[in-house]
């Protein structure tokens, strides 16, 4: 029961902390068709995009310093255990994953429009 009231108490510090931190996942921009839309349309969104994969690669950047942050909160407030940092590690690598994820999944329908676009030229 110790234990389980521990883990509640870290779990809510770090959410907590969390909903202070900087770390906002980026809009998606619309990926442009191919196929239909003008050059200038087309260029566009192909910016567009370009850009929030760039503003992925900074939100990914920011969920490093933000675990190490909060595993420093941690040892600041002496709260720090193995079991907690391996629970904020575990926590901040599935935000992590799933943004390298959605960023490959718009990477690869960016390139298959660039194709049907460049198909269409």
């Amino acid at each position: 029961m110790k234990n389980l009231f521990k883990i509640f108490c870290l779990i809510s510090f770090f959410f907590s902390f969390s909903a202070y931190g900087a770390c906002e996942y980026p809009r998606k921009a619309e990926i442009p068709n191919g196929t239909t839309t003008t050059s200038d349309e087309f260029m566009a969104g192909y910016q567009m995009v370009r850009q929030w994969i760039e503003d992925m690669n900074d939100y990914m950047e920011c969920i490093d310093k933000d675990t190490v942050a909060i595993i420093s909160m941690l040892k600041i407030n002496q709260q720090h255990t193995p079991e907690a940092e391996a629970t904020i590690i575990e926590h901040q690598d599935k935000k992590y994953n799933a943004a390298v994820e959605d960023q490959q999944k718009v990477a690869e329908i960016l390139n298959i429009e660039v194709r049907a676009y460049k198909a269409k030229e």
